[in-house]
């Protein structure tokens, strides 16, 4: 979806991708404000959108008081009503002296305002470093589908070239065919029906198998002209026996072992999406079963550590390689770059940062890589765990 904006000088995105997450982390002027609240996609529920966002924008407000908040207060006319009708779960918003951009976020969020140096990126993180892209080929004799998708969307596309169906992707075939049986007083149905197609649970006969090769020989020469020397990893959709036949022509280095099986003629975008989701979601977590690994062999060398205080110290120097960090937590307290003093506190004061955040964006900014996880799947049961250059 593009970017849309509305009012003037507020840029609201739909999508939060690497490169935008990285507009954020970088910025420089401050004050950095960071707003975030829950928000309703549909129902009664929808009018609580509005007024938490007015809340939160009082708060955002009164601690930045130089920023010019009026195009954010645009967003709370009665002419722009309609707007908090249409969110998803979650809205963000981001204020400091040079941009002001806002996020409708496919995930949940606690309210919250946060001023500092940095913004507020944690709550993002997860759904841009584990949104793998994907493509679903849902296939049957009768059609054939592509979907491009990420852990949060789908979207069907045509490449070039790509057939619909069996009959589309044999035509000359079907028609010779089609000739012979008429010139045999068979009862045809008339040129482009689907009477040749064979329908079952098995392959009928050589014949038959050798025709669906030769379709599915169509469509993987379409994907890989359109794939091209990507690596997102492509996923099978349809009956079994198929899913054998097209892997005897498929070509795609990144095809996925494990396919959706059924005939995808009787699902919908979003269950092949979320089927798709739980098969490529494994995927994702390669680097960080290797990060925890990597951790849990160099602890106690010096060469990796599990204390907060070091980590938030180390982190603007670029001595980190790895870092990983507990997105269902937050650390409050305040960090100074230029003398390296850390302060912890239990709760969260007016204009305290979260040092999660702050040791994630500093590890951003100096190339290290980073793994945002929920605090059950951190080692050691602490909030954040470094690996350092060595």
């Amino acid at each position: 979806m593009k970017n849309v904006k509305r009012p003037d000088n507020l840029e609201i995105i739909d999508r939060v991708d690497e490169k935008e997450l990285e507009t954020l982390f970088r910025h420089e002027s401050k004050p950095c404000v960071s707003l975030y609240i829950p928000t309703h996609r549909s129902g009664r529920e929808t009018l609580q959108n509005a007024v938490r966002f007015k809340n939160a924008l009082e708060t955002a407000t009164e601690l930045a008081p130089d920023i010019d908040w009026k195009p954010a207060s645009a967003l709370l006319d009665s002419n722009n009503a309609k707007f908090w009708q249409y969110q998803k779960e979650g809205f963000a918003l981001f204020a400091s002296p040079d941009i002001m951009r806002a996020w409708r976020i496919p995930a949940s969020t606690q309210q919250m305002v946060v001023t500092g140096d940095q913004f507020h990126v944690k709550p993002l993180m997860p759904m841009v470093f584990f949104n793998t892209r994907f493509f679903i080929l849902a296939f049957s004799q009768n059609e054939c589908r592509l979907y491009q998708c990420d852990m949060h969307h789908c979207v069907e596309i045509r490449p070039n070239d790509l057939p619909n169906s069996l009959s589309e992707a044999l035509r000359f075939d079907l028609q010779e065919k089609q000739l012979q049986f008429h010139s045999g007083g068979q009862n045809t149905q008339g040129a482009g029906r689907k009477t040749m197609v064979f329908h079952g649970q098995g392959v009928a006969n050589d014949e038959d198998k050798d025709r669906i090769l030769r379709y599915f020989q169509a469509v993987n020469k379409a994907l890989v002209n359109f794939l091209g020397p990507g690596t997102d990893p492509l996923i099978l959709a349809g009956v079994d026996y198929l899913h054998a036949l097209y892997k005897k022509t498929n070509t795609y280095p990144h095809l996925v072992n494990e396919g959706i099986t059924g005939n995808p003629e009787n699902l919908k975008a979003k269950d092949l999406h979320k089927a798709g989701c739980s098969i490529v979601r494994p995927l994702t977590r390669t680097g960080l079963d290797q990060a925890v690994k990597n951790y849990q062999d160099l602890k106690g060398t010096g060469k990796a550590t599990s204390d907060l205080k070091q980590i938030v110290k180390d982190a603007p120097t670029g001595r980190i390689r790895r870092l990983m960090l507990a997105t269902d937590l937050e650390q409050w307290g305040r960090f100074s770059i230029a003398d390296g003093r850390v302060e912890f506190h239990s709760e969260k004061h007016a204009r305290d940062q979260d040092l999660l955040n702050v040791a994630a964006c500093y590890a951003l900014k100096k190339g290290a890589s980073v793994f945002p996880v929920s605090m059950d799947e951190m080692p050691d049961d602490a909030p954040a765990v470094a690996v350092f250059h060595y």
